[in-house]
């Protein structure tokens, strides 16, 4: 059913001459091609948080619109938008999304079939903002990624797969022959079938959502305006977007191609494993560079979420461990390096290049929880 029905139209010629050339979508008279509830449509709501699909909501619903549709109305109308998404602004208390009980029985089927299929899954949590989906489309300019049976935020497979990979070749130094075996061929040879299966990555109750904008400067030269440079003299233009709030927790799994098949399930054990250190050393998503999607253990959240800053892996404090870590392998500076000697409150490490230094201990973090390989 429509907003309203379409009225018989007359010649547009005559219609033209009828109306004094006024254009068709002026006033009241443009139809727009909208379900009759919409314009009473609402997002439901509890005590606890958005009960209804947020993700129909945010992309099908928007009503920050002009009249006349030719954009959002008033210089707010994008960040309004996103703000009553996230329940945020002054007087509000932040809420949030998602059905706790769908979302369980979710989680429950997930970690249900990665017992059966003797796979892997471990739970972590955002240690700051976290998004995914910037490049959809949508009326505000970024989009965001929706789990469309949930209505909450959701990591891909698919992405999850290309971030072990990428971490596995460029951080861990896998072999050609083990990448392969394990991730599958390069795109280019075709189907990319590995011996590891990458589930999408849920989030296990409702999730709090935050807004943040980013303030490009350079907009001349980015449209290759004529004689346009990169300068600080032009204008900024605020574009705001929606994200996943710290302290978050998600629940990751894969599973081994054939159960059966004893390598196959090391494979899983070994990617687990990877795919931890990468979303704790490089992140997910977009916007890695500048401090989101790092994802620590559930029981460390406390220290890493106590900020809203990002907060770099390699200076984040850990307390220190009486185990003399010399002949470990850490992450310093977001590189992988080996710990040579173990001086207490300083450790000599070296790094990937051949060079030594000298860090503090506060500022490495032990790989693999410090077991020995």
């Amino acid at each position: 059913m429509m907003a309203r029905l379409p009225q018989r139209q007359s010649h547009p010629g005559r219609r033209d001459q009828r109306d004094g050339g006024q254009s068709r979508s002026s006033g009241s008279h443009q139809n727009m091609p909208l379900y009759a509830a919409a314009a009473r449509a609402m997002l439901v709501s509890t005590t606890t948080g958005n009960t209804g699909n947020t993700g129909l909501w945010y992309d099908k619903f928007c009503d920050r619109w002009k009249p006349d549709w030719t954009g959002f109305a008033g210089d707010s109308g994008k960040r309004d938008w996103i703000a009553q998404i996230a329940n945020i602004g002054a007087g509000k208390s932040q809420k949030k999304v998602g059905d706790s009980a769908l979302m369980t029985e979710a989680v429950k089927r997930l970690e249900d079939l990665v017992k059966a299929q003797a796979g892997c899954s471990f739970r972590r949590t955002t240690a700051w903002r976290f998004v995914t989906g910037l490049g959809r489309n949508h009326p505000v300019e970024n989009g965001f990624a929706w789990r469309h049976d949930l209505g909450t935020p959701y990591i891909a497979g698919s992405s999850l797969k290309g971030l072990a990979r990428a971490y596995a070749r460029d951080w861990a130094s896998l072999d050609d022959e083990t990448l392969e075996r394990t991730f599958g061929p390069r795109p280019e040879a075709g189907l990319a079938i590995g011996s590891v299966v990458f589930l999408d990555a849920l989030p296990i109750e409702p999730v709090a959502l935050d807004a943040d904008v980013m303030t490009p400067h350079y907009g001349p030269w980015y449209r290759g305006e004529n004689n346009a440079v990169p300068a600080d003299w032009h204008s900024p233009t605020p574009i705001p977007f929606l994200t996943v709030a710290p302290g978050q927790t998600f629940v990751f799994a894969m599973l081994p191609r054939n159960r059966s098949n004893q390598r196959d399930q090391e494979d899983c054990k070994m990617v687990a494993d990877l795919l931890n250190e990468a979303l704790e050393t490089l992140g997910a998503g977009a916007k890695t560079a500048v401090g989101y999607g790092q994802f620590v253990e559930e029981e460390a959240k406390e220290d890493e979420v106590g900020s809203r800053t990002p907060k770099k892996t390699a200076s984040t404090p850990r307390a220190p461990d009486p185990e003399n870590w010399s002949g470990l392998e850490a992450i310093v500076y977001s590189e992988v390096v080996r710990i040579i000697e173990d001086r207490g409150a300083q450790l000599l490490v070296r790094f990937p290049d051949g060079s030594e230094e000298q860090v503090e201990r506060h500022e490495a973090r032990l790989r693999n929880g410090g077991r020995r390989r």
